[in-house]
């Protein structure tokens, strides 16, 4: 087969793009999706590229990149984030994923980045093996039970035992729930309306306490969280003495719940009170499940675990510094804060 790498036009090529990634990637590429991830991004606008079989004259697979700027040592350094990468079945040999996945690579070269990174699947893991790059580290998915409705009736079938067990087991559970330490000065509440300027301004106070992080402006929070299409979201937020010092955000599908993002001052227990504001509210609506995803030797990840989040599933990560970026990636990520929320969509 003969296939060519062209890189896509957003605007001219947009319904293409879009009914491409519906056809091969997922049934939610519309053009609120679209919109959204490809152009509305505080950091810029993303690229795509497209794959063509020029016997076929027809476009078997595509994939994109999306622009982030990070804070590395506190200096701010611009990085892509690679995704959307899908291939009709009949290409997805080695050979075709290895061409699309390097057209995709010369985007670190062709602007002035600092790294791209990715959250690749099984195959494509070999892919980039192939391509000379290794893994260097995990993103974990640890979970914490908040309820055992769902799980008692998979294992007891009379209805009034059920609830009995289930009562039983939801107040047991219901005193494990996480729980902070905080003077009486901390004030939780629910984020109303977009992230104000005071984000931002944490971003600032904190950026240089965190080795390699985003930059989670007031404009990227609202843009990834208040104006996504595919999820709704929901922000608690920490303030002493009414200056804003934290702030955890979720989402929730039918009875699970996951964390996406946790940031704010490196206070144990003020962080510790954000997760547990997050757990004890959802467990009121039936939640199963809380879940967070958080790379291994991020510093927070002890956090989690004196919470009682135990490992469910991990999936690898690959970081591809440019030539201009120097400095040394850790094959463990140490200093990385990377969530949920730092991934493509």
């Amino acid at each position: 087969m003969a296939i060519a790498i062209t890189q896509a036009h957003l605007d001219r090529e947009r319904d293409l793009l879009i009914d491409t990634l519906r056809r091969l990637l997922t049934p939610l590429s519309n053009g609120a999706r679209f919109n959204w991830l490809y152009n509305n991004s505080p950091h810029g606008a993303a690229r795509g590229w497209l794959v063509i079989d020029r016997g076929r004259d027809a476009i078997v697979g595509m994939a994109a990149a999306f622009p982030r700027r990070f804070y590395v040592g506190g200096s701010e350094v611009f990085t892509w984030v690679l995704g959307d990468f899908c291939l009709e079945p009949q290409y997805r040999s080695l050979g075709p994923a290895l061409q699309l996945q390097r057209a995709c690579l010369r985007v670190v070269e062709q602007d002035p980045s600092a790294f791209c990174y990715d959250f690749p699947g099984g195959s494509m893991v070999a892919v980039y093996k192939r391509l000379g790059f290794s893994v260097i580290g995990k993103l974990l998915r640890v979970a914490k039970p908040l309820r055992v409705d769902r799980k008692v009736k998979e294992m007891i079938k009379n209805p009034t035992a059920q609830r009995v067990v289930s009562f039983a087991g939801n107040a047991f559970l219901k005193i494990g729930l996480p729980k902070g330490t905080a003077d009486g000065t901390l004030e939780m509440t629910i984020q109303d309306g977009p992230c104000g300027e005071e984000f931002t301004a944490l971003m600032h106070e904190q950026r240089g306490k965190f080795e390699i992080c985003l930059q989670r402006s007031a404009e990227y929070l609202n843009w990834r969280y208040a104006n996504n299409p595919l999820a709704h979201h929901e922000i608690v937020t920490a303030r002493r003495n009414g200056r804003l010092v934290g702030y955890v955000v979720w989402t929730q599908t039918n009875e699970d719940a996951s964390i996406v993002d946790l940031f704010g001052e490196k206070n144990p227990g003020m962080l510790k009170c954000l997760v547990g504001e997050v757990a004890a509210r959802t467990q009121k609506r039936g939640v199963m499940t809380l879940s967070v995803s958080i790379n291994e030797s991020h510093p927070w990840r002890s956090l989690f675990a004196e919470m009682g989040f135990h490992l469910r599933d991990s999936c690898p990560v690959v970081i591809i510094p440019s030539k201009a970026f120097t400095r040394k990636i850790d094959p463990q990520l140490i200093g990385w804060h990377l969530m949920q929320g730092d991934r493509d969509s």
